[in-house]
């Protein structure tokens, strides 16, 4: 996994150094890029053009699909997102957008707590604490 942190860039600045890092990664066989964009909390009207623009320009991109990467949103709900937010956008190696990121214990602990399993026993946990407190 690389990562692009783009703050405090300026406009031209961010995409160059965003081709420059994916061609890059690309030609490296990187697994993921993480593009740290950030939201926009810091620009004159809060809000991210950057973001904007990056999320644009990596749409446009005939060699991400072609080399068989997909670009994954930081607010998204896939397991590779769950430690991001909207001030990242992933370039992601297709098939492993399904993967939970970090260390062996820490893949693992993901794994437990949002299978579907593990939401399953939530939630009938849930509803068992429900009854309980409705026969009091």
């Amino acid at each position: 996994m690389e990562t692009l942190d783009l703050h405090g860039l300026g406009l031209n600045e961010a995409l160059e150094k965003t081709r420059n890092s994916l061609q890059w990664c690309l030609d490296h066989d990187v697994d993921i890029l993480d593009i740290n964009h950030g939201k926009g909390h810091h620009s004159e009207r809060n809000f991210s053009v950057i973001k904007t623009e990056v999320r644009k320009l990596l749409k446009t991109l005939p060699e991400i699909k072609a080399a068989g990467y997909k670009v994954v949103y930081g607010e998204s709900d896939f397991p590779v997102c769950l430690t991001f937010d909207a001030g990242h956008t992933l370039v992601v190696a297709k098939g492993l957008e399904q993967q939970y990121l970090g260390g062996k214990k820490v893949q693992e602990k993901n794994r437990q707590i949002y299978s579907d399993e593990a939401r399953r026993h939530r939630k009938a946990a849930k509803e068992r604490n429900a009854r309980q407190r409705k026969s009091y």
